[in-house]
């Protein structure tokens, strides 16, 4: 029993009380409001989610645990309830009510020699409640808006991130087979398990909101490990690109006009956590309406909303080995479909890469996630993901294919002294020339401005034509930008400080 029920074990008895028990209040309402009111005024909503644990260690042997017997209770009452929902196919959400979990501790309680005590007793329906509806014990981070990833080491131990700011919060399971009940839950409701043979799950549910299970046997010292990534955001628009501070209105405007255009193949590369997915939906709502839109993922995440999408999904190998459906699969599906766009969700594969760039080179128009260090490294991993997929290729070959396929790449990184996503830099992919593919440097973050700032590394444009017709100008923009120039800024009056047009 945790230390906060011990302190309330004389409002507990009088709440579970046999003149009580009738009451129409439920008891994780008066337990949370009785908290509430002895709680001191001066208790902060960070300090009751985020207190200080030195280590994972210490938070273990620190947490005081159910008893014995209330820990095989609380264990049998899980099951009651499992196979009660499995009886009634209504689910355990739909069940898990204060009278059937408390019904189901007593039917389990009948069978032992000892009775729980009404503290116990009260206890266990809190745990249970918690444990079996909604997100449980995470729960409250799942509500708080700031929190974007939950890393889950084991029963005892829950990590929150704040962009790519780690926290630990104190949050744990009543033990380590509640906790993994809910991680068999989360993963019951996808449709998916966990095993020896399936170590690492991936999924996502409806409101978006993506998991990534391993089971402990390929862990070390902790585990099951489960990565939850809340997005925040349900629909992403340019002026929300803007309100993040990705980057200056006129690259935000750079990017949605070669969208637009709908004849750009663009590459948005970064490290995991760095906003290439926010990007890629707020430049997706400039698509053309009569545009047809598909999308091949792993997991479900893009969601454009946009009238005439298509979504493909991959699927792994049943416990058979069969059944297994690649994204190169879907991908070589989609040219038998008419796409105007081809959006891969993220480039992981070699045969991925292969069957994208493809599509790009036959004419349809690509966009696409992957992992890189910078603008010009993007180029040098499709090369190298394309010359596993294609071993017998010369490498001038392959590099002749990414010049055709690409156009522009786009690289983010997280600014560590804000924490806040930024576009790095802006490429132009050109044509392949005497061994090399040409490229055109166009916009570049500045690491030594003690504020945010972007260099315009060239006033012109490989698609200079499509820019001006949607009143984008880059022989007009002063050698640095902030995040408050437009894309209307008169030329500089210093014309020294503007390089010559290569």
């Amino acid at each position: 029993m945790s230390n906060s029920n011990r302190d309330d074990s004389g409002f507990l008895r009088d709440l579970f009380s046999a003149a009580r028990k009738t009451s129409p209040v439920s008891a994780e309402t008066e337990i949370r409001n009785h908290r509430e009111t002895t709680e001191p005024a001066h208790t902060t909503e960070k300090a009751r989610i985020s207190p200080p644990p030195t280590s994972r260690a210490s938070q273990k042997t620190a947490r005081p645990g159910l008893s014995p017997l209330a820990t095989d209770v609380l264990k049998a009452a899980r099951g009651e309830l499992g196979r009660s929902a499995h009886q009634q196919a209504s689910g355990l959400d739909a069940i898990a009510t204060e009278r059937a979990i408390g019904a189901a501790i007593d039917k389990v309680s009948e069978g032992r020699k000892e009775q729980l005590s009404d503290v116990e007793r009260a206890d266990l329906i809190v745990h249970l409640r918690t444990d079996l509806v909604g997100w449980g014990v995470l729960q409250p981070l799942i509500d708080d808006p700031r929190v974007t990833d939950i890393h889950v080491y084991d029963d005892a131990t829950v990590v929150l991130q704040r962009g790519k700011v780690s926290e630990s919060t104190g949050l744990h399971w009543p033990s380590r087979e509640a906790y993994l009940a809910f991680v068999d839950r989360l993963l019951l409701k996808l449709g998916k398990s966990l095993s020896t043979q399936q170590h690492t799950v991936d999924g996502a549910f409806e409101d978006g909101i993506r998991i990534c299970a391993v089971h402990e046997s390929v862990c070390v010292g902790c585990g099951p490990l489960l990565s939850i990534r809340v997005p925040r955001l349900a629909d992403t628009t340019l002026d929300m690109l803007l309100g993040f501070e990705l980057a200056p209105r006129v690259i935000i405007e750079y990017l949605a006009s070669l969208t637009r255009w709908g004849h750009a193949t663009m590459l948005i590369a970064g490290e995991t956590g760095t906003g290439k997915t926010t990007l890629l939906k707020g430049l997706g709502t400039q698509f053309d309406p009569t545009e047809s839109i598909v999308t091949v993922e792993d997991t479900p995440e893009l969601n454009f909303n946009h009238s005439f999408l298509r979504a493909l999904v991959s699927r792994p190998p049943n416990v058979e080995g069969v059944g297994e459906v690649t994204l190169q699969e879907h991908i070589k599906t989609t040219l038998r479909m008419t796409p105007n766009r081809v959006i891969l969700g993220e480039m992981r594969t070699p045969f991925a890469a292969e069957a994208f760039l493809e599509s790009a080179q036959t004419g349809h128009t690509g966009m696409s996630t992957i992992h890189a260090r910078n603008a010009k490294e993007t180029l040098v991993r499709l090369e190298s993901l394309l010359g596993r997929a294609q071993k017998s290729v010369a490498i001038d070959i392959i590099r002749q294919q990414i010049a055709l396929a690409v156009d522009v790449v786009v690289w983010m990184f997280r600014d560590k002294r804000t924490g806040k996503p930024r576009i790095g830099e802006v490429i132009e992919v050109g044509h392949y020339v005497e061994g090399s593919i040409q490229i055109k440097p166009i916009f570049r973050f500045d690491h030594s401005s003690e504020s945010p700032s972007w260099l315009v590394e060239s006033w012109n444009s490989f698609f200079e034509e499509v820019l001006s017709k949607d009143g984008v100008h880059l022989g007009r923009l002063d050698k640095a930008l902030c995040l408050e120039t437009s894309s209307t800024q008169a030329p500089s009056s210093q014309t020294g400080s503007r390089r010559s047009v290569a």
